[in-house]
């Protein structure tokens, strides 16, 4: 029997979606990959929304609206300022929205409390979430490698491993076949040849530019780090479901995540960052503090709508890379 999908606005414990009736979607992920993406922003405007605000909250919204998903879980707490207004907009549209917040200060038995009060909504029982968690952990596995083939073997791309990694939010939607799918990929690259090129990161949000990987690679760098869609795929060997939230970077601010960034910088050997920011999203005002306590180049990045990367910016990145070249 199929499961119902139920979405999401950002990554949650996606383990407890797995264990209940439903199957987890990505609403990030439906907006990025379609074949027009604008539609779901112009579906948005049409509604209401205004053009001076983030373009990856009206995806969602235009995702939601124009699926058949009528259950969203939204986390108000530790993603985006604009949360709270778009479950109030869903809700007001007749989807169910189930509320989920990160706690700013990692607090570990508030963190505890929004995972039962999440177990309970989906009707899940500990039990049936062990079994999950088990076998996911295998796939998170798998990830771990392809990320490692990407900086230490240098057989797997920058765009590659984004894409693998990305997609670990949501599974697809099926663990086992993204399982599966991970030790085919996993396979078939053991043979290739070293990738040549400089070692860059890259950090902040997924872009909604289509093209940056590709780009970045025909110039002479390789991406060897991507931040977030890392822990996306949850790299740290937590013992249970709370503690491996809590290691979980993205949701609790800046100073939390330099910790794993400056440890992949050295790790990884990367001599300069790419910093992504998306147009009208609080988390631009990051970049004030890591371009202060990094002590490599950074060149910061901003996007708007689902489009290639434009001249000028082409021009910037030519010259960031020429010049860490250089160095």
């Amino acid at each position: 029997m199929n499961k119902k999908v139920i979405g999401f606005t950002t990554t949650i414990p996606v383990e407890v979606i797995f264990a209940s009736e439903y199957r987890p979607c990505d609403l990030n992920n439906v907006f990025i990959t379609d074949s027009n993406p604008l539609r779901y922003i112009e579906r948005a405007e049409r509604d209401g929304f205004p053009k001076s605000m983030c373009n990856w909250v009206k995806g969602i919204y235009g995702v939601v609206m124009e699926s058949q998903i009528d259950t969203v879980i939204s986390v108000i707490e530790g993603d985006c300022s604009n949360a709270l207004a778009l479950l109030e907009i869903l809700r007001y549209k007749g989807i169910r929205v189930i509320p989920f917040a990160y706690p700013y200060d990692r607090d570990r038995k508030i963190l505890k409390k929004e995972i039962r009060k999440l177990m309970d909504e989906l009707s899940v029982d500990v039990g049936r979430l062990a079994e999950v968690e088990k076998e996911i952990k295998l796939v998170r596995t798998n990830l771990g490698l392809i990320d490692r083939m990407t900086w230490h073997d240098k057989v797997v791309t920058g765009h590659e491993n984004h894409i693998w990694l990305v997609c670990a939010s949501d599974m697809l939607g099926d663990y086992k076949n993204y399982k599966s799918m991970t030790e085919e990929f996993i396979k078939g690259v053991r043979s290739r040849k070293k990738i040549k090129g400089l070692n860059i990161g890259y950090i902040g949000v997924p872009p909604i530019l289509l093209d940056l990987y590709e780009f970045c690679e025909s110039i002479g760098a390789h991406v060897v780090y991507n931040e977030t869609q890392r822990q996306y795929a949850f790299p740290q060997s937590s013992k249970n479901i709370v503690k491996r939230y809590l290691d979980y970077t993205y949701p609790y601010g800046i100073f939390h995540r330099l910790e794993d960034i400056k440890k992949e910088i050295e790790r990884r050997s990367i001599k300069g960052l790419v910093h992504y920011v998306q147009a009208f999203c609080h988390r631009v005002l990051d970049d004030v503090i890591l371009r202060d306590v990094l002590d490599i180049p950074v060149i910061t990045i901003e996007g708007d709508i689902p489009k290639k990367i434009d001249a000028r910016t082409k021009l910037r990145l030519e010259a960031f890379i020429e010049m860490l070249e250089s160095r």
